[in-house]
């Protein structure tokens, strides 16, 4: 398969203070350059890696819809990927806690 920009919704074990809310569990969105769904979870876990955090989970990913409107800070997240083919781009994280 041809690579492509793709964006996945990706659950991150982060670091205790890491996160503003105190969480260590969060779900972000990512986009970057990927040619299969296993390649954009090695590039994202070895990013995340860098930072001490692990991927948990990918929750869906897929290549963009160059048809479809965006909003404001996925079209950002977006065209930051298509000027770099080494981007991986991680858009607002959003934390939960584990009761």
């Amino acid at each position: 398969m041809e690579e492509a920009i793709w964006m996945a919704v990706c659950e991150v074990l982060v670091e205790p203070g890491d996160l503003p809310s105190g969480s260590t569990k969060a779900f972000v969105r990512v986009t970057t350059w990927a040619d299969s769904v296993e390649t954009l979870k090695e590039k994202v876990s070895r990013y995340l890696s860098s930072y001490e955090w692990n991927l948990i989970s990918i929750e869906a990913a897929s290549p963009i819809d160059e048809s479809r409107d965006y909003s404001e800070e996925i079209a950002d997240m977006i065209a930051r990927t298509r000027d770099n083919a080494k981007a991986i781009i991680l858009g607002r994280f959003y934390s939960y806690k584990v009761s």
